[in-house]
């Protein structure tokens, strides 16, 4: 089994599983587990212990949309104020990125960073994959925001506009660009299927015996336990339970380990969910450098990200 560090580098903490919309690429709309909103004495305990472990980066979001959470806000200025060395980032598909949510995030510095999910360059392909949303009224929604980051005369948070690239959207690829130039990055995500949960798409399997998502990354539920990664969505392997446990016992706990080594030893007979996942269906030859880059990203970031959006715009040729 590969080594990992002491706590978790990467905390995803589900605010709620709740969503506003049905895309077709998610496993949310046919999520099984109770719908629910995480508790405010929860979430106090968790961000108390990332910022005192020294989280480097704190993910408030997962399987549902956090900002449909009544008084989000609070999360946030709590996350911020007791992890404040941690980066803080949002995803989001912002149809609540309202102008009052905007301005408390902008003029607090409640994030560092903000991922927007934009699967199409136009209101037809974005309508089409992200069921239930306006396009029109996220763009606008999106735009306010930078705008008035501007006029703030802030260079934070960094806005992302992500898209999934699946057959529907590709022949969208340059108008998406084009729409979103006053964004700091437009970013195209390669598509997976959520542990076995959607379609693969055709896509070839190349299992390897290493994904990050196990040895950087800790998956907080909504209710309090822990995933063995984001693509357990319905938390078939938990490895722990937060409202009991601390971050640091589960990180450490036997329940994960049997699941690091299951992986190192590549048991998909026991390990199922690995198995049928496709996102560590990358070439074997990347094995080496995907285990460097949580290492290295924060030393040279500009490298990382570079040979990143190489890797990707392969994947999605």
């Amino acid at each position: 089994m590969y080594k990992y560090p002491e706590f978790p580098d990467h905390v995803y903490i589900e605010l709620t599983n709740i969503c506003n919309a049905r895309c077709t690429i998610c496993a949310t709309p046919a999520m099984k587990r109770p719908r629910e909103i995480m508790s405010k004495e929860l979430f106090r305990k968790i961000v108390t212990e990332c910022g005192e472990r020294g989280a480097t980066k704190i993910l408030p979001f997962l399987h549902g949309e956090s900002l449909l959470v009544p008084g989000v806000i609070d999360y946030f200025r709590e996350a911020r104020a007791l992890a404040p060395g941690a980066h803080i980032n949002l995803t989001t598909n912002g149809s609540r990125l309202t102008e009052e949510v905007a301005e408390d995030f902008l003029r607090e510095d409640l994030i560092d960073s903000l991922i927007v999910s934009v699967d199409g360059g136009d209101k037809e392909t974005f309508e089409g994959i992200r069921l239930g949303l306006n396009y029109d009224e996220v763009r606008n929604n999106v735009l306010r925001f930078i705008r008035r980051r501007r006029e703030l005369g802030k260079d934070l948070p960094r806005v992302s506009i992500a898209m999934v690239t699946v057959d529907e959207n590709k022949h969208t690829r340059k108008k998406f660009r084009d729409e979103w130039q006053e964004a700091d990055e437009v970013r195209y995500s390669v598509y997976f299927n959520w542990a076995g949960r959607l379609d693969n798409d055709g896509r070839t399997v190349n299992k390897i015996n290493f994904c990050e998502r196990l040895y950087h990354y800790l998956t907080i539920l909504a209710d309090g336990r822990v995933a063995m990664c984001c693509f357990d969505s319905e938390a078939e392997y938990a490895v722990g339970d937060v409202s009991t446990q601390s971050l640091h016992e589960v990180w450490h706990s036997e329940a994960f380990d049997s699941q690091r080594t299951l992986l190192y030893q590549r048991d998909f007979d026991q390990l199922k969910i690995c198995g049928k996942c496709d996102y560590v269906n990358h070439p074997a030859w990347l094995t080496p450098f995907l285990r460097m880059r949580p290492r290295v990203q924060d030393t040279f970031p500009g490298l990382v990200e570079s040979a990143g959006r190489i890797y990707k715009r392969w994947l999605t040729r």
